[in-house]
């Protein structure tokens, strides 16, 4: 009578493994029902043989219920490999509904009802398999239910990890249970406690990497957003750039408007008193100078060679100098002295920008100008660490050099152009 039941409990559980599968997958459209049909029948048949096979072997023991399911989600992902993954998580979901029933009968025949009855197979048959009868009915019953939630749980980005693990703790859960209560060998016993202890160094192992890898998200999205605040700064940059450029090129076309213009973008058309013109007040470099606000910081410009014939657009020499000189002026902590001079020798023309701060420090000065690296202590600013970057690249495009030279007098970018 026992086999019997037991028989017709893998038959229904074959045909309950197979067909949720199919169903679930019938249900998205993912296959015919045809060829569902025919996949349905062939896997519950061959997962029927799988425990037959595995039980003859090695009979009802702990390690045979890890090798039967292992099998199980072998056999399911050949039958629906296109979409193995979904088909494996509707599996788990069904085969954790069972075992479920199975640790639940499992220990309430072995803690209270063994001894009531004094025939063990009918009490085996009562308080093992007519419960899981009836959890198996219940599940074709309320299949619909059943795929809501494998709907809802397949959304998730890593069920398929998960199922993995939830299946693989329920096996471990019962095999420890039928170690208590069984009689498997001791070779069994073993054979499980290592395949436990590996799957716990294996689950270890994965978490590890899955913190890796949200470690990494998290680092990204902080670059993302450093970037975004870039690109944000950079729009704004542009904009009064454009403004500056506009009213330069303007300048030359009709004075009072550029005076206008130039007026509206540097806030006033004065030259501030504590900057130093020793040649030409209508330069590009003046122009550039007016538009900072300098404090105590007094700045001379020195032009003794025109720079206005360089092989270079106002806007990109624009943008160098405004770099160098805003970076001098974080380096002086707005109290100090700034001497810009161009000069030319033989077919070069040289542009040098020397404040009187700090030294920078040997280790790092060969990595000022590399992108995202800052000597400044404010680390909230997202803007910081580009604008040398953003120099040098300027500078290289339109064939040009740049050097730095720094000790405890004096810090010197010096720009080399030839013509």
């Amino acid at each position: 009578m026992l086999n019997i039941a037991d028989i017709t409990n893998s038959i229904i559980q074959s045909i309950l493994i197979s067909y949720f599968p199919y169903y679930c997958l019938k249900k998205e459209g993912l296959i015919s029902k045809k060829d569902g049909t025919i996949k349905f029948i062939l896997t519950a048949i061959v997962i029927f043989a799988n425990i037959i096979i595995v039980t003859k072997l090695i009979g009802g023991t702990s390690l045979s219920i890890i090798i039967m399911n292992i099998l199980n989600m072998v056999i399911i992902a050949c039958s629906y490999f296109n979409h193995y993954s979904k088909a494996i998580t509707s599996y788990f979901i069904i085969y954790i509904i069972m075992q479920m029933s199975v640790i639940i009968a499992g220990n309430i025949h072995w803690s209270y009802t063994q001894d009531l009855l004094n025939n063990p197979e009918l009490s085996t048959i009562l308080t093992m398999y007519l419960p899981m009868y009836t959890i198996e009915i219940l599940i074709l019953v309320f299949k619909n239910k059943i795929y809501s939630i494998y709907n809802i749980f397949s959304r998730y980005k890593y069920c398929f990890e998960v199922g993995v693990f939830f299946v693989l703790s329920f096996d471990y859960i019962l095999s420890l249970s039928l170690i208590i209560h069984g009689n498997d060998s001791v070779v069994f016993k073993n054979l499980i406690i290592i395949s436990c202890i590996v799957f716990l160094i294996s689950l270890f192992m994965y978490v590890l990497s899955i913190n890796k890898k949200i470690n990494e998200i998290e680092k990204l999205n902080i670059a993302l957003s450093n970037k975004n605040n870039e690109l944000k700064k950079i729009k704004h940059d542009y904009g009064s750039q454009i403004s500056y450029i506009n009213g330069l090129y303007i300048m030359e076309q009709y004075e009072r408007l550029g005076d206008l213009l130039k007026h509206i973008i540097n806030g006033n058309n004065q030259v501030s008193g504590n900057i130093k013109i020793i040649s030409n007040e209508n330069s590009i470099i003046t122009c550039i100078v007016n538009s900072f606000d300098f404090k105590d910081i007094n700045i001379i410009v020195e032009e003794e060679s025109d720079i206005q014939n360089l092989n270079i657009s106002e806007y990109d020499l624009q943008k160098i100098l405004s770099n160098i000189i805003s970076n001098s002026i974080t380096a002086l902590g707005n109290n100090g002295l700034i001497i810009i001079k161009t000069y030319k020798i033989f077919n070069n023309i040289y542009i040098s920008i020397k404040n009187n701060g700090p030294k920078i420090e040997d280790k790092i000065i060969d990595k000022i100008f590399d992108e995202g690296f800052t000597t400044k202590t404010d680390m909230n600013k997202k803007e910081n660490g580009f604008g040398l970057a953003i120099v040098k690249e300027l500078v290289e495009k339109n064939k040009g050099k740049i050097y730095v030279d720094s000790n405890v007098d004096y810090t010197e970018f010096k720009i080399l152009f030839s013509v």
